[in-house]
């Protein structure tokens, strides 16, 4: 993994990470630099300020999926204990994609919230299924190499407009599927004042793929 580019080139600053998935900057940053009761939840890297790159493909899955988890019930500022239960069980360190998370994952989650040293993991009202199909449906977005670790991973963000992120395609950055074009340069056109029809054609996408490209990195209306 030393040399492989999903583990270790950064693709994204922390910003236009959370901004990509749909989570809140500050959720993304607290999940990068850790909690009082623990380290990071994110193998990101450190950078010199907080606009360089530090975001490699990995921890943009890693956050997705913990996204997941959060949305379902699990409380991320109670995790690190349990997702080093998880690295024992599994025998790995990025267990947060791991394709068993969604399965044999939760059940380990389930049954450490029921532990002393559980305690507060998991919001009282939610049950275990719950969990499980929620995890599930976001694990969905993220496509798994023969390694079993994620290849590339689908944006929800822009739906119904299919983006991916592959680290091994447009140096890792958002992609529309089919064309192959850059979300970025889309963007770019837009906020230059082109014209979205104009700027549809260019790049070979539909007026829905220039309007999500303007909501997402532009936070604008196209």
């Amino acid at each position: 993994m030393n040399t492989d580019v999903r583990f270790t080139r950064p693709l994204l600053s922390m910003a236009d990470a959370a901004r990509l998935l749909g989570i809140p900057r500050q959720t993304f940053h607290r999940w990068a630099r850790g909690y009082e009761r623990g380290g990071p939840l994110l193998h990101v890297a450190d950078p010199d300020n907080l606009r360089q790159a530090s975001v490699p493909f990995i921890a943009l899955a890693e956050a997705w999926v913990l996204e997941g988890l959060r949305q379902a019930g699990v409380r991320p500022q109670r995790i690190r204990p349990a997702l080093e239960r998880l690295q024992r069980e599994f025998g790995r360190e990025y267990v947060l994609v791991s394709p068993a998370l969604g399965t044999d994952g939760i059940s380990v989650l389930w049954d450490f919230s029921k532990t002393e040293a559980g305690a507060g993991l998991i919001e009282g009202a939610t049950g275990q299924q719950v969990i499980r199909e929620i995890v599930q449906d976001y694990l969905r977005y993220v496509g798994f190499g023969a390694d079993g670790y994620p290849s590339h991973l689908e944006l929800k963000a822009f739906e119904p407009t299919k983006v991916v992120i592959d680290p091994h395609r447009a140096s890792g950055q958002p992609v529309f599927t089919g064309t192959g074009a850059k979300v970025a340069n889309v963007a770019a056109m837009l906020k230059a004042g082109e014209d979205p029809a104009i700027v549809a054609e260019e790049h070979g996408v539909g007026i829905d793929a220039v309007r999500a490209a303007a909501r997402i990195l532009l936070g604008r209306a196209a």
